[in-house]
């Protein structure tokens, strides 16, 4: 997981977890617990009507409207870690 998270540093990713939560923001970087995002959406898809994947699209055609100025997400929560560029439309 190292190596992924220099790659994608200073970029902007989506982080699913294991939760109803995902992450969007730009990463800033980790230590051997949390992964730190900044200017980051912290979004609870479990009450909404959208689904995880609607609401990521939403996301990467309008910006990232950040609700948290820095979050750490707890590295066992996480499931994957995805460039928001990398996102396909359908």
């Amino acid at each position: 997981m190292a190596g992924l998270l220099k790659k994608h540093a200073g970029k902007e990713v989506v982080i699913d977890t294991d939760s109803g939560w995902v992450y969007i923001g730009t990463l800033k970087g980790s230590d051997n617990f949390c992964i730190t995002l900044e200017n980051a959406d912290a979004f609870d898809y479990a009450e909404t009507s959208l689904s995880k994947h609607e609401y990521i699209m939403l996301v990467k055609n309008d910006g990232v409207a950040p609700n948290r100025k820095e979050l750490d997400i707890l590295k066992n929560r996480v499931v994957a870690i995805t460039l928001l560029s990398d996102i396909l439309d359908k």
